[in-house]
């Protein structure tokens, strides 16, 4: 018998490998309806379901290796080209990794594969097998060119019952030996560089700044190889949404085709937890609402599949997230008017609204233009949480759309959240960091130079630098959340009356401006926390930190000051 440490260390492999490897089954059987015959797939898929269940039978989980030895019995019967794929036969496999899956939380929370039964999943796959002796005359059938059977109904929760059995495996991590020992080389080093500084400060006064800078060196490189750990693929989550798509165009009666790019962007897993469930509830609207019925393409002359695409990329120290469709986009009047109906907005307020604004109502609580109430939609929730959610991340989001084309969703989020490189400033006697990987460069005026590189432009105040005029924003003013529309001449008087002028000149996306504040401090690297449930609901605040001195400075949220 093993002890209770070396038993529970096998129980986490167990639960670890087979996670993994179903969900590399699901992702062989997506692929295996567009092509049922590929054989590399059908053998890959056919290997991590044996696997699966010799995991199951070492661990004596008895009724988990019966369901999965059926599988495994059924793939072998469509390895051998006895049996062709088709969605029924997909259906009841996919079924079978859902069950497998509920099996293994409840195995991860009380030790045990639960009570659910799998008798009728079992006889369901034994009627395939029986169709071995009796085949049919009908060809292979294409998920996307049929509707499910009647009684079919998805398993894979994608109204969010997803989350539980899934999300356990973004909250942990697998590293090598040689990076186990790279890290604590790293922290010998630095109980080596402690000691030096003890005796330093009893012996040699003189160079304790020396030590100090040492043990600061030394401390950053375990930051930063503690940073690498926590960043993930992205493609470790865009994945799963190929199941998600399937069964949301199952139950819309809609063709979908998922195309994904850029799977390989590195995001730190706690924001990669968070967006999640984001993504799921912007598929969920592209596929509800963006994307026509077959017949309805057709008749618009477009093909009668949709297409939805996911494309990630990093710029920088921003994760840029794009999520598009090819439907009948966003209808701003209508949008216009659903928000009167529901007094989101009054009627002074849709005559001077312009399109961008408009476009945001989407986003607001409650709000939804659906006709009736769906499973997936309709119900006033969706958009909003997005909304919360990316909030609460410092992210923003963009929405464009045209009509008849097709709708994008733009998310912007950092790629990590837990130490960032910042500029600390000063404005009001409050301390406030500036990501540095938004900073261009800083730039100071003395006496006359101010007035000199202040100008006025469309009633705005603007700086030059190295002769490019640049939108000037005010950190103090900012932070007073302006009224919109209030002159600004004063302000420009004000800023060219000033004796000195610290600029820091910021980029945005594509875009840069410089952002006015009392005094440029010195760098450092913080450890950010999220904004406060009080606080969140300012949008240039992106995050909190503790300063050295104990004092806590709020991280600014760059892409939001440019709108100040």
């Amino acid at each position: 018998m093993f002890d209770a440490e070396t038993q529970q260390a096998f129980m986490q492999e167990f639960l670890s490998e087979n996670r993994e490897a179903m969900d590399r089954v699901e992702r062989g059987l997506l692929l295996l309806e567009s092509d049922p015959t590929n054989h590399e797939w059908l053998n890959s898929v056919f290997r991590d379901m044996h696997t699966v269940k010799g995991n199951c039978r070492m661990m004596e989980f008895t009724r988990l290796e019966e369901l999965t030895h059926t599988a495994e019995s059924l793939l072998h019967l469509l390895r051998e080209g006895k049996l062709v794929l088709r969605p029924a036969i997909s259906n009841r496999l996919l079924a079978v990794l859902d069950a497998v899956r509920r099996s293994l939380l409840s195995i991860e929370q009380t030790g045990s594969e639960g009570d659910e039964d799998f008798t009728a999943q079992i006889l369901q796959m034994g009627q395939c097998h029986e169709e071995v002796e009796r085949p049919r005359e009908a060809g292979p059938e294409i998920l996307l060119e049929t509707h499910p059977s009647p009684d079919f109904v998805p398993e894979s929760a994608p109204h969010g019952g997803e989350k539980e059995t899934r999300s356990n495996r973004l909250d942990s991590v697998r590293i090598s030996i040689e990076r186990l020992d790279t890290l604590m080389n790293q922290i010998g080093e630095m109980g080596a560089t402690f000691n030096q500084l003890k005796y330093a400060i009893s012996h040699h006064p003189q160079q304790i700044d020396q030590s100090l800078e040492g043990l600061e060196q030394h401390l950053q490189k375990v930051q930063g190889e503690v940073l690498q750990y926590r960043l993930q693929p992205i493609g470790q989550i865009l994945d799963s949404y190929h199941r998600l798509v399937r069964d949301l165009a199952i139950e819309t009666g809609k063709k979908v085709l998922l195309e994904l790019t850029g799977e390989e962007t590195e995001v730190d897993r706690s924001i990669l937890i968070s967006i999640k469930e984001v993504l799921g509830h912007v598929i969920r609207n592209a596929i509800d609402h963006g994307l026509e019925s077959p017949d309805v393409r057709v008749e618009l002359g477009k093909s009668p599949v949709g297409h939805l695409r996911i494309g990630a990329e990093q710029k920088h120290g921003q994760v840029y997230l794009d999520i598009s469709d090819d439907g009948k986009g966003i209808d701003l009047n209508k949008v216009r008017a659903k928000a009167l109906a529901k007094h989101l907005i009054t009627m002074e307020q849709a005559l001077a609204m312009k399109e961008p604004d408009i476009m945001r109502l989407i986003m607001a609580p409650g709000f939804s233009t659906a006709e009736q109430v769906s499973k997936i939609s309709g119900r006033g929730t969706g958009l909003d949480v997005v909304q919360t959610a990316i909030d609460k991340l410092g992210g923003t989001i963009t929405i464009t759309s045209e009509a008849g084309l097709g709708t994008l969703f733009r998310l912007r989020i950092p790629q990590t959240m837990a130490i960032v490189p910042v500029l600390l400033v000063k404005t009001s006697q409050e301390t406030y960091a500036v990501p540095q990987v938004n900073i261009v460069e800083l730039v100071s005026f003395y006496g006359d130079e101010v007035a000199r590189n202040i100008e006025g432009k469309m009633r705005s105040p603007m700086v030059r630098v190295r002769e490019q005029l640049l939108p000037l924003a005010s950190l103090r003013q900012a932070l007073a959340m302006p009224v919109a529309g209030v002159d600004t001449a004063l302000d420009l008087e004000q800023l060219q009356a000033k004796l000195e002028l610290h600029v820091v000149v910021l980029q945005s996306e594509e875009s840069l401006f410089g952002l006015e504040v009392d005094a440029i401090q010195e760098p450092a690297h913080l450890v950010i926390k999220p904004m406060g449930h009080m606080l969140a609901h300012i949008s240039i605040l992106a995050g909190t930190a503790v300063l050295p001195d104990g004092s806590v400075s709020f991280l600014l949220n760059v892409p939001e000051l440019i709108k100040c």
